[in-house]
Formats: C-alpha cells, sequence, structure tokens
C-alpha cells in the first residue's frame, strides 16, 4: 500500500477511535444520571444529552470519511472495518439515547434502591472499560487486547445472571418499575459490551491482516 494510502486508513482509524470515545462518554454521563444520586441527576441526563449530541454531529460529519476522499489508494481493510466499526459506533449512540430517555423517565419518580443500582453500576462500568479498550485496540492495533475484552464478555453475562437471580429472590420486595428498568439496564449493558467486542475484532483483523501482508 502506497504511503498516502497508510496515511488516509491511519486517519481514518484515528476518527473512528474519536468516535468510540464519545460514544464512551455519551454512555457513561447516561449512566451517571441513572445510577448516581438523585440531587445530580438532572445535571448528568443534560450532560449525556450534550455528549449525545456531539456523538451524533460527529458520525453525520464522519458518514463520508469510510471512503477517504474517494481514493483508490485507501486500504480496503480500513475501509472495511470503518463501516462494520461506524455500524458499532451508531449502535452505541442509540443505547445511549435509550439511556438517557431512561433517565428522564425516572426524573419524577424514586432512584433504583441501592441493591440494584450496585450490580448494575458494577455492570455499567466493565462495559464502559470494554468500549474505552475497544478505542484503544483502533488506535494501537494491537489485536491482544481482543483477548480480554471476550473474558469481559463472560464477566458481564455472569454479572447479569446474578443480577437476575436476586430480582427473583427479592421479588417480592421490589417494585415493578424498578425491576423492569434493572431488566432494560443490564440488557443495554450487555449489548454494550457485545458491540465493544464487535469493534475490537474488526481493529484485530486490520491488524493481524497488516503483519501478514
Amino acid at each position: 500500500m502506497s504511503e498516502t494510502g497508510q496515511c488516509q486508513s491511519g486517519r481514518l482509524l484515528g476518527d473512528l477511535a474519536a468516535m468510540i470515545r464519545l460514544a464512551h462518554k455519551a454512555l457513561g454521563e447516561a449512566t451517571a444520571a441513572l445510577l448516581d444520586t438523585a440531587d445530580t441527576a438532572t445535571e448528568n441526563a443534560t450532560a449525556a444529552e450534550k455528549a449525545l449530541h456531539e456523538l451524533r454531529e460527529e458520525i453525520e460529519d464522519d458518514a463520508s470519511a469510510v471512503l477517504p476522499d474517494g481514493s483508490p489508494t485507501a486500504d480496503l481493510r480500513a475501509i472495511v472495518v470503518g463501516v462494520h466499526v461506524g455500524t458499532d459506533v451508531e449502535c452505541l449512540a442509540a443505547l445511549a439515547r435509550q439511556l438517557v430517555a431512561l433517565a428522564w423517565a425516572r426524573q419524577s419518580g424514586q432512584p433504583l434502591p441501592a441493591r440494584l443500582r450496585l450490580p448494575l453500576r458494577g455492570m455499567g462500568n466493565l462495559a464502559l472499560t470494554m468500549v474505552a479498550m475497544a478505542g484503544d485496540v483502533l488506535e494501537s492495533t494491537e489485536s491482544e487486547t481482543v483477548t480480554d475484552l471476550l473474558g469481559g464478555m463472560h464477566e458481564i453475562a455472569q454479572r447479569q445472571q446474578l443480577l437476575y437471580r436476586q430480582m427473583l429472590s427479592e421479588a417480592d420486595q421490589a417494585e415493578l418499575g424498578d425491576i423492569a428498568d434493572a431488566t432494560l439496564l443490564s440488557c443495554y449493558y450487555e449489548r454494550c459490551a457485545s458491540h465493544a467486542v464487535s469493534m475490537a475484532r474488526h481493529a484485530a483483523f486490520f491488524a493481524d491482516s497488516n503483519l501478514a501482508g
């Protein structure tokens, strides 16, 4: 591949990594709005809306960047990665929007009880860490990180099962609305983790194919 193609590929991967960072920020702010104290919920939800708006603008601005300048010198492998990672980032944006909508919907009621917030916070923090790690893979093109992410996916599943068992054992003590929202949140974080693995795998494909080439 030409030096120009390498430069374009590097720029594309850098742009995608920046979009992942914005997705991480939006998801983090939305999580804070849902799981932090009620006193900061509105402030965090507003910050999440702002971060989500920035992400949506970045996605729209970079839609054409998947084919850098329409140049045939662009690395086809980087373009494939760009298409797939871009789709995952859009899915993360949709998940962030759902988290923000849930945060606003709970503004007038009581926050989730602490016994549900604690395991959900653990799931959320792990999912956010995995999203950040996927951005690192794109920037560093080090495929070894994918193994760590697969381990994180397994842990997310375990945490989700434990949460479900807890809710079933305490069903008579919890509000149905809280159980429904906690179930939704756990599914959102599981999907965030799944998209993180997907992004890292595609980035690893680019790194491994470069080494093979």
